[in-house]
């Protein structure tokens, strides 16, 4: 399950399952994109 937290900072963070993450190859300070579709969103890794 995805999880959108907010920090003491009022920053918003958003959490993903760390099976997905390794799956992924997603790391700790990765930049995704987010992108509207007509279902949803779409993420795009950016690096």
């Amino acid at each position: 399950m995805v999880k959108i937290q907010k920090l003491p900072s009022g920053q918003l963070v958003i959490t993903i399952p760390k099976v997905i993450a390794e799956y992924e190859g997603l790391k700790k300070g990765m930049k995704l994109e987010f992108k509207k579709h007509k279902n949803g969103f779409l993420l795009e890794v950016k690096g």
